[in-house]
């Protein structure tokens, strides 16, 4: 078995065959990786095929034992598919998605290995690696830099209607513990002082945390404020 490589299935058999000097009626024919186009060129892979010189029909006495009827040579379907179902459309693009983040990851010079959880429209991608500090960044940023270009992929993929979290070493709980305290504290300090507070800036997905922890107080309102990716919340007294 030889396996050949090309930017698409046709190219890659089209190669195999011209270097074996064979016809499609006398080769096998399996496609052993399909081609992908990658997404800001990274995760891109040729189609790769194996190709098997198909063994000469026995003969008696010059003649065929059994005369089949030729086959006309299998067409690969490579851009006519069938439209996938959702579920089905779903799961390829995290499928992509988890590949997309282990090169990245990989070109970070970090190791590790990924976990993927589908909830109703969440998508949790846990990484576990040695390297967790590096991963997770100071204050976050590496960790939210790669949660937003996961949406962003999803997103390309027809997937919008999915949200993506990714999570090592139970950051994300840890970190959504420490902004309940930090808008319970600052709501407090509101409250004595009668003046706004301005928040460090962060991500859309931690403004919504200290939004719904103090959606219910009667003491304070908050709003963000700013432009991407400088947008903070601001909690003001309730006048």
């Amino acid at each position: 078995m030889t396996v050949f490589k090309g930017a698409t299935v046709e190219t890659a058999i089209e190669a195999g065959l011209s270097t074996m000097q064979l016809d499609r009626e006398h080769a096998d024919i399996s496609i052993e990786v399909q081609p992908r186009h990658g997404f800001l060129g990274i995760g891109k892979r040729q189609a790769e095929v194996s190709i098997i010189k198909r063994a000469p029909k026995k003969v008696v006495d010059d003649k065929p034992v059994k005369q089949a009827v030729k086959k006309q040579p299998k067409r690969m379907k490579v851009a006519t598919q069938k439209p996938q179902h959702k579920s089905e459309s779903n799961e390829q693009a995290i499928d992509e998605l988890e590949g997309y983040l282990l090169d990245i990851v990989s070109q970070l010079g970090v190791d590790a290995t990924t976990e993927v959880d589908l909830q109703q429209r969440k998508v949790t991608v846990r990484f576990t690696t040695e390297a967790e500090g590096l991963l997770i960044g100071k204050h976050g940023r590496t960790i939210n830099a790669l949660q937003s270009l996961a949406q962003i992929f999803l997103n390309h993929k027809g997937a919008a209607h999915l949200d993506a979290e990714l999570d090592v070493a139970g950051y994300r709980e840890r970190r959504a513990e420490t902004l309940i305290r930090l808008a319970d504290n600052m709501a407090r300090e509101v409250v004595a002082t009668g003046k706004p507070v301005y928040l460090d800036p962060m991500p859309s997905f931690e403004r919504k945390q200290i939004h719904s922890t103090l959606g219910q107080n009667h003491h304070v309102i908050t709003y963000s404020a700013g432009k991407e990716p400088r947008r903070s919340v601001v909690i003001a007294p309730k006048l």
